[in-house]
């Protein structure tokens, strides 16, 4: 009985020696190979500078970082079936063949990070690559994500693409990935995030986009990211953000937004409403500007610090109170410009613009508007860009398009001989005059002298009507 027991503990342990010396027979000479806890072929550190072509097929796991690897060929991996983990990462790939990762049906973590100068990586790498659950390729020197990159990666939940060279986010990059729950995206060089940027991406839960040169977010960026709860933006270019976008974070608990160039006036009221309510843990918004607001956190603003618009450089001559056309030609955000039924909370109520009509009269350069004050008179001369309520017209003496004519003068003019009805010829002139005035400014060119009174008996027409411009009707 003992000796049965005793050839079946040598059986056994001829079997188990025999195992490992079919895993650690073909091991590469730079290598270290064992079974447990899964079959490893771990050569880091060695200075490879190719791919070992003798890595047992067997292997569940191979370790190749921190060596001189340039290249990736289309066979390097074909043997290994079982492979689920091949860490790459830390050494000089400039180059990785598309047939690559072929066949390894079963690969579940991919590490190609550190690599800068990988640059570019073929569309069809990563394709048949079904159960891949982590794909890093962070700090690779990748200039652009190619179409179809990420196409089938069904599995993925975790994609590493920070600290590369990104100059866009392409619609549709990542629309396949249904189950990813983390993109880090963060240092990068992404100028803004365009409508279709995320689509897809029903299972994301982190997303760090921060340390890049985001300027603009679309409205509808973050549509389909329902289930995020981290959310990073700090360090970018944004000025302003549209509350729109963030409307469909329904689960987000953490918001990163500092250290941009906020802008704390009209445009950031939606914003502001939006954060008001939030009730995840947020980061201040420092203000940029309007100058009186810099340093101050949007969030603790009360609504009424952010009114009007704050402009870099007013414009250098006035322009018209109405109209888009003015307001698309100087850059003026239109938030700031109220509509036609909103001008009497700008204008003064009976002012002459307060009817909507646009003011048709112009000050010469270097002159200032008539008036019994000395503060600004034009929309563009607040620091805001709105009119304060003692706003007058330009030109006191030019009527808006459409207004009614002032009333009958207390003193009618005096006729001049010259004017008669006896002398047809002469007084014609005068009636053309007088007609064209509209009744306006009767009263003006009382008291002028005999000068008006000479040209409308002596003077030709186109005179009579130069000088009834300058001097008013006689």
């Amino acid at each position: 009985m003992k000796r049965a027991s005793a050839g079946g503990s040598q059986l056994l342990a001829w079997v188990l020696w025999l195992q490992a010396w079919r895993v650690a027979a073909p091991c590469p000479g730079a290598c270290v190979c064992y079974n447990e806890p899964k079959v490893t072929t771990s050569c880091p550190q060695q200075g490879l500078q190719a791919v070992p072509t003798d890595i047992p097929a067997a292997s569940q796991r191979v370790f190749l970082h921190g060596n001189r690897i340039v290249h990736v060929p289309a066979a390097g991996f074909r043997a290994c079936r079982n492979l689920t983990i091949l860490w790459l990462h830390s050494n000089a790939l400039t180059r990785i063949d598309a047939a690559a990762f072929t066949g390894l049906t079963l690969l579940e973590q991919l590490d190609l990070s550190d690599n800068a100068q990988l640059r570019a990586v073929d569309p069809t790498t990563f394709h048949g690559l079904s159960r891949l659950h982590t794909l890093h390729l962070d700090r690779c020197g990748l200039q652009e994500l190619g179409p179809g990159l990420f196409r089938g990666l069904a599995a993925l939940q975790y994609l590493y693409l920070q600290d590369n060279g990104l100059q866009a986010l392409p619609d549709d990059a990542f629309r396949d990935l249904g189950n990813l729950t983390h993109l880090f995206l963060h240092g990068n060089r992404i100028p803004s995030v365009p409508e279709r940027a995320f689509r897809g991406l029903h299972s994301l839960d982190r997303l760090l986009l921060h340390q890049n040169r985001v300027a603009h977010v679309h409205p509808h960026a973050f549509r389909d990211l329902g289930r995020l709860m981290t959310l990073y933006l700090f360090a970018n270019n944004l000025s302003a953000l549209p509350a729109e976008a963030l409307a469909p974070l329904r689960s987000l608990q953490y918001l990163r937004l500092n250290d941009n160039p906020w802008v704390c006036d009209c445009r950031a009221r939606p914003l502001w409403a939006w954060l008001q309510q939030f009730r995840g843990s947020s980061s201040e918004l420092p203000c940029s500007l309007p100058p009186h607001l810099a340093g101050r956190d949007l969030k603790r603003l009360a609504a009424t610090d952010l009114e009007g618009c704050a402009i870099a450089a007013r414009p250098s001559r006035p322009i018209r109170t109405g109209g888009p056309t003015d307001d698309e030609r100087l850059g003026l955000p239109k938030c700031c410009q109220p509509d036609a039924a909103d001008k009497a909370s700008v204008l003064e109520a009976g002012s002459p613009g307060s009817a909507g009509n646009a003011l048709k009269g112009r000050v010469p350069s270097g002159d200032s508007p008539p008036g019994n004050g000395s503060g600004p008179r034009h929309i563009n001369d607040s620091p805001f860009g709105t009119l304060p309520g003692s706003a007058e017209p330009p030109l006191t003496g030019m009527r808006p398009e459409g207004s009614e004519p002032p009333g009958p003068p207390t003193t009618g003019p005096r006729r001049r001989p010259g004017c008669s009805r006896k002398n047809r010829t002469r007084s014609s002139h005068c009636r053309l005059g007088q007609a064209s005035s509209g009744g306006g400014g009767a009263g003006d060119a009382e008291g002028s002298g005999a000068l008006p009174s000479l040209a409308c008996g002596l003077a030709p027409l186109g005179l009579v009507l130069v000088l009834w411009t300058v001097l008013g009707p006689c």
